[in-house]
């Protein structure tokens, strides 16, 4: 392979992995902020457990 190319291959990957990082950031920073409001959102209420539909 050539110069040219292997620079090409070299900035695309580059890009590619910071698109992923940014993404997965994104993601983790939404998660985060929604467990956060899901507490607060509930207060001084009991846990409640999903499967069972019980409260704990």
């Amino acid at each position: 392979m050539n110069n040219t190319l292997d620079r090409w291959i070299q900035r695309v990957t580059l890009v590619a992995l910071l698109a992923l990082t940014a993404a997965l950031l994104t993601v983790g920073v939404a998660l985060y902020a929604s467990d956060s409001k899901a507490r607060t959102a509930g207060g001084a209420s009991q846990p409640h457990d999903i499967l069972t539909e019980t409260t704990r």
